[in-house]
């Protein structure tokens, strides 16, 4: 039996963080949380997620900088990145994508979104919902 998807959650709100983890847990994913951008830097070296889900406001290392990171090694290149942001204006968006996340989506962001979104970027329904 394959391994579940691994789930980075970058976000320096711990309410958020931990709502996130539980509720993809719940559904069935493996997930690992960082509150900067530096843990999310060390966090995504050490355990290679499958996907990242990255504030961009971050108290350190902006979230760009976080995606131009996991961009350039060879190792995480295979991470989907999501943005996850309360910065809505089209020119951040554009920002995000052109900086290496492959979605964006607005802060608040139902819990449900995140599961289809991740699904979507994987071609796969999440580990705890059969296919079709």
């Amino acid at each position: 039996m394959a391994q579940a998807p691994l789930v980075l959650i970058v976000d320096d709100a711990p309410d958020n963080r931990e709502a996130y983890a539980e509720f993809l847990r719940y559904r069935g994913f493996r997930t690992v949380e960082a509150g900067t951008g530096a843990q999310a830097i060390a966090c995504a070296t050490a355990h290679h997620p499958d996907v990242i889900l990255l504030d961009l406001l971050l108290p350190d290392v902006d979230g760009l900088d976080v995606s131009r990171y996991v961009r350039g090694i060879d190792t995480l290149r295979h991470a989907k990145v999501i943005a996850v942001s309360a910065c809505v204006y089209p020119t951040d968006m554009t920002r995000a994508l052109e900086g290496g996340c492959d979605a964006f989506l607005q802060k608040p962001c139902l819990p449900d979104k995140l599961v289809e979104e991740i699904e979507r970027l994987l071609d796969a329904p999440s580990p705890g919902r059969p296919a079709g």
